[in-house]
């Protein structure tokens, strides 16, 4: 979405006064601004400019300065003074020194030179609009705390259109995280925040938690979170509309974990969730599989390719774990910065997330961070490989090409990771699509159209995932397969070619 198409949506129900004594100034300008809001107000001098104010009480006014009767200046200080919230731009053709302090004494927003520029003009505009939703926003929360019941207690967010915009600080506090700033910077969407659990409310493949909640608005729902110390947190949620702000919500929840209800639904579930928070428990199978010599593998992945090889402990004393594997493992282990261990004896594969040490003279590794996970590196069914980055990727949407920057991310005999950097207009889950692939190879360049469904769509900061399924037949089928035997065996030599320091 360009910033001209975001303007005029974030535009649509913000109301707007235009004071300007020069009619042709006045009636291009008007006609400038009918083109991005919808309720716009003209005055011809300060006098009529304030008393439009009081009636209409516009978030946004833009005024010239040298005007008759009032000049700009002494309308604006009689604007703030009645609303300090008010933001204002001025157009002047006077650039004196003067000019701004007063403007700055008078708390503007920002001021143009007459003539204005336009691409100017629309990103002051759009800077003046991000800054009134987000005080509306906040005003917005802060009034909805007080009908929602024992906010005082429960963690809450509002949402703008799926989007987090506000938190508490029971929510700051919850996942161990300083400033709103900081909360929306790491979590752009919260997707994922409900952990799975039989009987509780998460995202699937079909849908998220959000869409779920926000299709079946003031139902209870039962939810499990992770706060920062790593501890499954049962939760009780409500999303709750917010009434003549479409597209605005707020989420409570309510922590009921001391009432040790979860394994209620889920017993085997809650069981190994309890386990799973113990890096204790971590050490204690991991001493189990030394002392009977059992076998461990650790698995990593370069562009899809699953690299596992045999390891074994060398030290698991005072929480100490140190492994030694192969000199191929340790490159890679080198690269990612992560691994994973399987072993026969464990309920899950441990995850470790961050590695202390890397001795290639000794071939050993150090490692710190540890957990069980949900899933092991043995479920994927099929191989997903990253494609050379020469390839070539078009998606249509309801028989449209979507224009933007789209590469794969990695592909299987059955679906695609497509990243892109916008999205078009309603696409969601579930909806199909059409894809055109262009692979390259030893020979003529393998062609793939084929229509698909979305699975998944994933926002992150400045690009969008959307995962697709298809189904190939015949020679398109076997062209795939042969292309990704192939691109393993190229990332084979590749891997092996790598040199790290």
């Amino acid at each position: 979405m360009s910033k001209i198409e975001e303007l005029k949506t974030l535009a649509e129900d913000i109301t707007v006064l235009y004071v300007e004594d020069n009619k042709g100034m006045r009636d291009n300008m008007q006609r400038l601004f009918q083109s991005f809001f919808n309720n716009i107000f003209v005055a011809v001098d300060g006098i009529e400019g304030y008393q439009l104010f009081t009636q209409k009480k516009p978030p946004l006014v833009i005024t010239d300065i040298i005007m008759p009767n009032m000049n700009g200046f002494q309308m604006i200080k009689k604007i703030k003074s009645e609303d300090p919230d008010t933001e204002i731009i001025y157009i002047t053709a006077h650039n004196d020194k003067e000019h701004l302090q007063q403007a700055i004494d008078a708390g503007v927003f920002r001021y143009l030179s007459k003539p204005a520029n336009v691409a100017q003009l629309i990103d002051v505009l759009y800077d003046a609009i991000k800054v009134i939703h987000y005080r509306e926003s906040k005003h917005l929360f802060e009034n909805q705390l007080k009908d929602i019941f024992n906010y005082q207690n429960n963690l809450l967010i509002m949402f703008k259109n799926t989007h987090p915009v506000i938190v508490n600080q029971r929510v700051l506090g919850f996942f161990g995280i300083a400033s709103l700033e900081d909360f929306l910077q790491n979590y752009p969407s919260l997707d994922h925040i409900l952990r799975e659990h039989q009987g509780f409310l998460y995202s699937t493949d079909e849908s998220t938690w959000f869409q779920t909640a926000s299709e079946n608005s003031g139902k209870l729902y039962h939810a499990k979170m992770i706060n920062h110390k790593d501890e499954n947190r049962h939760m009780i949620m409500k999303l709750r509309e917010i009434p003549e702000k479409k597209g605005s919500v707020i989420v409570s929840f309510d922590d009921v974990t001391e009432l040790n209800l979860m394994s209620l639904y889920d017993q085997d579930e809650a069981i190994r969730d309890k386990a799973f928070q113990e890096k204790s428990t971590v050490l204690k199978f991991m001493k189990i599989v030394d002392e009977n010599k059992a076998k461990i593998k650790l698995h990593n992945f370069y562009k899809g390719l699953t690299i596992t090889n045999p390891a074994v402990f060398v030290a698991l004393d005072d929480g100490q774990v140190v492994i030694k594997t192969t000199h191929p493992q340790l490159k890679i282990i080198k690269l990612v910065k992560n691994i994973t261990i399987s072993s026969e004896v464990f309920p899950s594969d441990v995850f470790c997330k961050s590695i202390k040490k890397i001795d290639f003279d000794t071939q050993t590794i150090s490692l710190n961070d540890m957990q069980f996970i949900q899933h092991s590196c043995n479920d994927r069914q099929y191989i997903r490989l990253e494609p050379e980055e020469n390839h070539n990727v078009s998606f249509f949407f309801e028989g449209k090409k979507l224009f933007g920057e789209v590469k794969i991310i990695d592909i299987s005999i059955v679906s695609v990771k497509l990243e892109v950097n916008t999205l078009p207009p309603g696409i969601s889950i579930n909806q199909e699509i059409s894809i055109v692939i262009v692979l390259p190879t030893s020979g003529a360049p393998l062609n793939i159209n084929t229509p698909a469904k979305i699975l998944r769509i994933d926002e992150y900061k400045r690009t969008f995932h959307i995962i697709a399924k298809f189904e190939l037949t015949g020679m398109a089928n076997k062209h795939l397969l042969d292309y990704l035997a192939q691109r393993q065996m190229a990332l084979i030599r590749e891997f092996k070619s790598l040199e790290i320091d």
